[in-house]
């Protein structure tokens, strides 16, 4: 049986988290994203986003699941982008490394951040995700996440707009 663990990120986490973000957006995107723009993906461009994330001070939370001594996965959240002041919580990224796909480490993340947004007291928690990402909304569905019918076309992340949908989870 696998050993699933949730630790803290440290800053020599970094050079990995940028690894796991560029292989898990290939793998889940595919046929989503432009084939171009996932090719193009650098890990060392990640890297330094990763640089920085990991030693920010702020509200937003890092956790970090180790999967038999090796980082499968990281899940990044905090306080909700889409309202102020708010009761919601909102889960930002959660990225698994594809080998590491359908261990349980995707919802272990999920369900830690839920914990850790309702010890802080707000009342649910969201998550924005690709209207087409079917593998991805069956995922969330499955721990009790539900489309709350918000939507957007969004233009930033990738240069190409393309289509989100928020879902929700009550926490408390």
């Amino acid at each position: 049986m696998a050993n699933l663990k949730l630790r803290e990120a440290k800053p020599a986490d970094a050079p990995k988290l940028a690894e796991i973000h560029v292989a898990a957006w290939r793998a889940a995107y595919r046929g989503l994203m432009p084939d171009d723009f996932l090719a193009a993906l650098s890990v060392d461009e990640r890297l330094k986003i990763w640089e920085r994330e990991v030693t920010r001070r702020g509200p937003a939370k890092l956790a970090l699941a180790d999967l038999d001594g090796a980082l499968a996965g990281f899940c990044l959240f905090g306080p909700t982008r889409d309202e102020t002041p708010s009761e919601v919580a909102e889960i930002y990224a959660v990225n698994v490394h594809p080998d590491f796909w359908r261990q349980g480490t995707g919802q272990l993340l999920c369900e830690h951040a839920v914990r850790e947004a309702a010890a802080r007291e707000y009342k649910a928690m969201t998550l924005w995700t690709m209207t087409g990402n079917d593998r991805a909304r069956r995922f969330y569905e499955r721990l009790g996440y539900a489309a709350d019918g918000a939507e957007r076309s969004n233009t930033r992340l990738i240069g190409t707009p393309f289509d989100e949908m928020r879902y929700r989870k009550v926490i408390a």
